[in-house]
């Protein structure tokens, strides 16, 4: 038991994918999309350098290895899905979103673990609150979330079809014991899930219900020690664990991931992705204080280009005069989405295609930004935003620049060039 609350070390969670991988082709699964479908949870990077060891050691067939290779390598001719009524989710956000199946499947668990009189939260799933303004669920809903563009969107989705949610900011503070049942979908982080897992707790009524989706086994090293380190977390919040699902929860795959993949020549199916989930019920009260908030500050402004969500890092002070937006990755996709990943921490500029930039002037380039904003709003750029000629003549470049990329991940998204995009909307700091 001591052991399995450990994270396995790289090499020996390499030998467990191992495993994994070669039963899976043993039982039959000898193309990609099959092997991502019969492994828990494991990335496709992780799962061709297992095909590859395994071809290496003999222990797979090299023709099948060969064939999983060159069909990781093909470019799906799947016609692109249509487009989200939410904004493209942001890689510094961590927002993966359920499919609509999952959405529903979790509204329905969520219905028959509650009675009709019943309240439901969703806490911090904008994409489970749309799905859910759509069904006829028959119980009181509230969702809670961040002030961003996104619950922007979901307030106006909200208004449009009747107000059926109630919708409250965790700025304006955490409920007490107001609902039955909680759904939340943290980021698969320790950090993130103990102080979301914690508000949820303290939201929901004793003999309610929280449903929360986990990192499964093979998704990396420290997944199933980390579950373990939940569970018992959970039950000094007072709840009790009565279902763990595993690989139950189906995610679409965020345009910024499709497009790390792609930079790394790997194409899987759409909706490989998949959590566990794990459903508790709360017995008695928390041992521990509830949490003050749930909302961290983040050190960046956003704006949007068309359908392109930029976020550049604030900065007190600039290095230069100038503003260039310089490469920090070849082809400037950021070919990851982790976060341990050390070359997130040199971004300046990120856009939700998981390109990355430096710049030595953010707020020229936040600058430059609005202006591409204001003329797509047709109001035009305030004066104020330009100082010499020089800076303008910069600005002019760097929105050019900025205008090109939203126009190229527009057409990486599959839905034409900017000119049929949706307006850009203002900027707001984060």
């Amino acid at each position: 038991m001591i052991a399995s609350r450990r994270s396995l070390s790289q090499a020996a969670f390499a030998s467990r994918v191992d495993i994994f991988t070669s039963a899976a082709i043993t039982d039959g699964a000898i193309s990609f999309a099959a092997l991502l479908r019969g492994l828990p949870g494991v990335y496709p990077t992780e799962v061709l350098a297992s095909v590859d060891r395994l071809a290496g050691d003999k222990t797979i067939d090299a023709a099948v290895a060969a064939s999983i290779r060159r069909e990781a390598a093909i470019t799906s001719t799947t016609a692109a899905e249509g487009r989200s009524l939410l904004p493209l989710p942001h890689p510094l956000d961590y927002e993966w979103r359920f499919t609509p199946d999952a959405a529903r499947s979790l509204l329905n668990r969520a219905a028959d673990l509650t009675r009709a009189e019943d309240d439901l939260l969703l806490f911090g799933t904008p994409g489970l609150a749309v799905e859910a303004l759509t069904l006829p669920i028959g119980r009181r809903l509230a969702f809670l979330a961040e002030s961003n563009k996104i619950t922007d969107r979901v307030l106006a989705l909200n208004r449009a079809t009747g107000s059926p949610l109630s919708i409250a900011f965790c700025s304006g503070g955490l409920p007490r014991e107001s609902a039955d049942a909680v759904l939340l979908d943290p980021p698969w982080y320790l950090d993130f899930v103990r102080p979301m897992l914690s508000a949820a707790a303290h939201a929901c009524r004793p003999g309610g219900v929280v449903l929360i989706s986990l990192a499964p086994t093979g998704a990396r090293p420290s997944a199933e020690a980390d579950r373990h380190i939940i569970i018992g977390f959970a039950r000094r919040l007072g709840l009790a664990l009565i279902d763990h699902s595993p690989l139950a929860i189906g995610y679409e795959t965020p345009f910024f991931e499709r497009n790390a993949l792609a930079a790394a020549e790997i194409y899987p199916p759409p909706q490989w992705r998949r959590g566990d989930l794990v459903v508790f019920r709360k017995t008695c009260a928390s041992t521990r204080p509830p949490p003050l908030s749930s909302v961290g500050r983040r050190e960046w402004s956003e704006v949007a280009i068309g359908r392109m969500r930029l976020f550049i890092r604030r900065a007190d002070e600039t290095n230069s005069d100038e503003a260039s937006l310089t490469s920090l990755v070849d082809g400037d996709i950021l070919p990851t989405v982790s976060r341990r990943d050390p070359r997130r921490l040199l971004a300046k500029v990120w856009t939700s295609g998981n390109r990355i930039f430096h710049t030595d002037n953010p707020q020229l380039v936040l600058e430059a930004a609005i202006s591409c904003t204001g003329e797509a709003m047709g109001s035009g750029v305030q004066p104020r935003l330009w100082g010499t000629i020089r800076e303008r003549e910069t600005l002019e470049r760097i929105a050019t620049e900025l205008r090109a990329l939203a126009a190229i991940e527009a057409q990486e998204e599959g839905n034409g060039p900017t000119g049929t995009t949706e307006r850009s909307v203002a900027w707001r700091w984060s």
